[in-house]
C-alpha cells in the first residue's frame, strides 16, 4: 500500500483475513484493490475491485451438498385446480368410440391432475367439441386422434408461468413444453415425487446464491431439462446474489464504503428494476423468508442484459 504524505491518499492492496475469535469475523481471506483516504474513514476503500476466488467460495459455502429449504413442494401448473374447465363425466361417457379404439384403454396420460386412458382423452376432446370423429375410422386412426386430443386438451392449454419465458406449463403441473432447435415443442413429464424436489425448490436454491456444486447434479439437470429458461434466469440471479453477498461482507467489516455498498446494491437491482434502497428491502425479505421465487416475476431482461454487459467490461479491466 502506498501513502502520500501530503494528503494521506492511498492506493494499493489490502488483505482481509479470517478472525475466528470474533462472531462477526470475515468468513474468508481476500485481497481488495482500490483508492481512498485515511482521514478517519469508517471504511478503508471508497470504491475497490474484489476478486472472488475458489477458496472464498469454499470458506463461505463449504464443499458439501446442502441444497436448501423446501418452499414449494410441488411444481405449480399454469392454473389453479379450481380453474380447470371440467366436462361432466356423463357427457364424456356418452361419447361412443369405435371398437378399433379399445386398445387405447391401455395407454394413459395425465389430464387435469389425474391419470386417464387415451380412450377417455379422445372422449373428452369430442365432448368438448375440440375434435371430431372421422367416418369409418381404422385402428391406425385411433393413435393419431389420441395425439390430436392431447394437443388440443393439454398442449394448447399450456402457458408460460414467468414473464418472458418460452417454456409452457400444463394446467395441472404434469408437463412442460420447450422448443427444440427446429422450433417444435418437446414434452417433459414433471417428476417431483421421483426427484424429491419441485422445479420451484431447485430454482429457489440457485437464486439464494448457493453454488451449483452445493446442489445435487440430478436436481440441476432436472430443472435444466424441464425448464431451461427458468434454469438460466435462476443461475443469473443466483450469481449476482452470491456476488453481492461477498461485497456485503466486505461492507459489514468496514472494508468497503457505504457509497460502494449502495452501488453494488444498484447493480443487483438492475435485474429487477429496483434502486439500491428498494433492492435492500427486497433482498432482506427474501433472506428472512428463504423464498426468492418472487424475483422471477420481477426479472427484467433489459436490465439483465445491461448488467451482463457491465460484468464483461469489468472483467476486461481486471
Amino acid at each position: 500500500m502506498f501513502l502520500s504524505a501530503v494528503n494521506n491518499n492511498y492506493h494499493g492492496t489490502y488483505s482481509v483475513n479470517r478472525n475466528t475469535g470474533r462472531r462477526d469475523s470475515f468468513p474468508y481471506s481476500v485481497k481488495v484493490e482500490g483508492d481512498g483516504r485515511l482521514n478517519n474513514r469508517k471504511s478503508l476503500f471508497d470504491f475497490a475491485t474484489v476478486t472472488i476466488t475458489e477458496h472464498m467460495l469454499s470458506d463461505k459455502y463449504g464443499k458439501t451438498v446442502t441444497n436448501g429449504p423446501r418452499i414449494q413442494p410441488q411444481t405449480l401448473g399454469c392454473k389453479q385446480t379450481g380453474d380447470y374447465e371440467e366436462i361432466p363425466d356423463e357427457t364424456i361417457k356418452s361419447v361412443k368410440l369405435p371398437d378399433s379404439f379399445e386398445g387405447l384403454k391401455e395407454c394413459s396420460v395425465y389430464y387435469h391432475g389425474r391419470q386417464i386412458s387415451e380412450y377417455e382423452l379422445i372422449q373428452t376432446a369430442v365432448a368438448a367439441g375440440k375434435i371430431e370423429l372421422p367416418e369409418n375410422p381404422e385402428h391406425k386412426v385411433a393413435f393419431g386422434l389420441a395425439r390430436e386430443a392431447f394437443k388440443v386438451l393439454v398442449q394448447d392449454e399450456a402457458k408460460p408461468k414467468y414473464p418472458g419465458s418460452t417454456t409452457l406449463y400444463s394446467e395441472d403441473r404434469k408437463y412442460t413444453f420447450t422448443e427444440d432447435t427446429n422450433g417444435k415443442l418437446k414434452m417433459h413429464l414433471i417428476e417431483d415425487e421421483a426427484m424429491g424436489a419441485s422445479l420451484e425448490d431447485i430454482s429457489n436454491w440457485i437464486m439464494s446464491g448457493t453454488p451449483n456444486r452445493n446442489i445435487e447434479t440430478r436436481y440441476l439437470n432436472y430443472l435444466k431439462t424441464a425448464d431451461p429458461d427458468l434454469y438460466d434466469k435462476a443461475q443469473h440471479i443466483g450469481t449476482e446474489v452470491r456476488t453481492y453477498g461477498f461485497m456485503e461482507d466486505l461492507y459489514g467489516q468496514g472494508v468497503l464504503s457505504e457509497k460502494q455498498n449502495s452501488y453494488d446494491l444498484g447493480l443487483l437491482g438492475m435485474l429487477f428494476g429496483k434502486n439500491p434502497d428498494g433492492m435492500r428491502l427486497l433482498l432482506h425479505e427474501c433472506k428472512e423468508s428463504g423464498n426468492f421465487l418472487g424475483l422471477l416475476n420481477m426479472y427484467d431482461p433489459y436490465g439483465a442484459a445491461g448488467l451482463k454487459k457491465l460484468r464483461e467490461e469489468q472483467k476486461e479491466l481486471v
